[in-house]
């Protein structure tokens, strides 16, 4: 978690070549498991319409149980397989994660195969699956809240914050203005034009910072002036996008201008209580007991705690609970020893486990054939992939173009913050959690950011700014490469 990226692919450390084989052979016991409860008359059984199912046909706790960890064992293991391959041919894990969720979906198994779909993943087992994911996702954010350095934009603050400011207001105000045209086809069922085209510009102006960090680590790029600037532009970015975000569930749960800046005034006195009392308190409990060490269970509860806790309460006032879990990861103190290696360990073991089963969710919620059966909606997506590209890329690159950054190297910039990944996903099923979006809507604007990251990795090459044996794993570059993209 310190000095690691919060969503670093951790495949190549806890899963190595030869796991490959242990993966596979979870995954086919798994699917085995599965086939005996069927066997045995543990799986699905069509109801007649109308029939109310007796409590004896009802699944015992242990058989419900079993669903689910069955469940997660293919999904994870199957979104897992999936990172692994996208890190074999240079794309980030997340790419291949996604991708599982969309062949075990309603795109893939779910059409060609329903029963099939139905007896892996039940539904008594989905809401109990969901729930795990939308744990992993808190404690990923708050991996992601204890990333942001406030101290590492150096003397140059003002300059990079001007930069990074445009390139959020460009690609936002070109997504407001390309959702117009659409917003009757596009929108979820309960929104309103006005956030709905708010949340499509803040969806078009994020940047992925933790799968940009690792993309940069993959190409050689960590170290550079091309690297940094892409790395604190980002961060910015992702912080406006944050509070941009937090401003439309707002005004999508109050339903009405006075109810929004109610929330939104809750959120800001939240926000200060935690940085200015709730911070400092922390750490100096954190200094005063720098040579105490709790037991790992104790650590454990008060790091779930304090997510869970804000996440609450964020969700209480009417944000989302995830602006609780990155307050978190912002408050918590940095290498507190008191805590030990529980947030790391935690943090590692929500990479491997439950990350991978939300992506693959996110997935599973998707259904590509919904896309191409509207052409209106087909039509939209295409027309925000092009507003994406242009406004982030273009506004990069012009940018630092006119701040003196060479042409091949300004270029480069606006492809790494066009890599929009997961910070995308999250904020897509985040709309899609609050009715913002419909569900045709959530599927092409996810191809959009999985467009977005894909094409970052060969446009670098495209560009001479990467070299294929560079990536997975990545050397860093020499001194005088280092020098040269400098």
């Amino acid at each position: 978690m310190r000095g690691q990226n919060p969503l670093e692919d951790t495949e190549q450390r806890l899963l190595p070549a030869p796991a490959w084989g242990l993966v596979i052979a979870l995954t086919l016991t798994a699917v085995a498991a599965v086939s005996l409860l069927m066997v045995f008359g543990w799986g699905v059984h069509p109801v007649a319409r109308g029939v109310v199912p007796s409590p004896a046909a009802e699944a015992t706790p242990i058989q419900s149980i079993l669903r689910l960890f069955l469940a997660v064992a293919v999904i994870g293991g199957l979104a897992s397989l999936g990172g692994i391959a996208a890190r074999r041919i240079g794309q980030p894990s997340v790419v291949g994660q996604i991708v599982a969720g969309l062949l075990l979906g309603p795109s893939a198994l779910g059409a060609l195969a329903p029963a099939a779909t139905e007896l892996i993943m039940p539904a008594a087992a989905m809401q109990h699956l969901n729930l795990l994911a939308q744990a992993g996702l808190a404690i990923f954010i708050f991996t992601v809240g204890t990333e942001f350095d406030h101290t590492a934009l150096g003397r140059q603050r003002t300059v990079v914050g001007v930069a990074a400011l445009s390139m959020v207001a460009v690609p936002f105000a070109l997504g407001t203005v390309a959702a117009i045209p659409f917003a009757s086809a596009l929108a979820g069922p309960t929104a309103g034009k006005t956030e709905f085209v708010l949340f499509i510009g803040t969806a078009l102006s994020v940047t992925a910072l933790p799968v940009l960090a690792r993309i940069l680590q993959e190409v050689g790029l960590t170290g550079t002036r091309l690297g940094s600037l892409a790395i604190l532009c980002a961060g910015i970015a992702d912080v406006l996008a944050w509070c941009a975000l937090a401003a439309v569930i707002a005004l999508a749960h109050a339903r009405s201008p006075a109810g929004a800046l109610t929330t939104m005034l809750l959120s800001a006195i939240l926000v200060l209580v935690a940085l200015l009392v709730l911070r400092p308190a922390l750490k100096t409990l954190a200094d005063r007991y720098a040579a105490t060490r709790l037991p790992a269970p104790a650590s454990l509860v008060l790091v779930l705690g304090l997510i869970f806790s804000l996440a609450a309460a964020t969700d209480v006032i009417g944000a989302h609970a995830i602006f609780g879990a990155l307050l978190a990861g912002v408050v918590i103190p940095r290498n507190a020893r008191v805590l030990g290696t529980v947030p790391d360990r935690l943090a590692s073991l929500n990479r491997a486990l439950l990350l991978p089963v939300f992506f693959a969710s996110i997935g599973l919620q998707a259904d590509v054939r919904m896309a191409f059966d509207d052409p209106t909606v087909l039509l939209g997506g295409a027309v925000l992939l092009v507003a994406a590209v242009l406004g982030k890329l273009g506004t990069a690159a012009v940018t630092a173009w006119a701040g003196g950054m060479p042409g091949r190297l300004a270029l480069g910039l606006g492809v790494l913050m066009n890599a929009r990944g997961v910070t995308e996903i999250v904020v897509l099923s985040t709309g899609l959690s609050i009715g913002v979006i419909g569900a045709g809507t959530f599927t092409v604007l996810m191809l959009m950011a999985l467009i977005t990251t894909v094409m970052t990795v060969p446009a670098l090459r495209l560009l001479g700014l990467c070299h294929p044996e560079r990536t997975s794993p990545a050397p860093m570059p020499r001194p005088a490469e280092k020098e040269r993209l400098a």
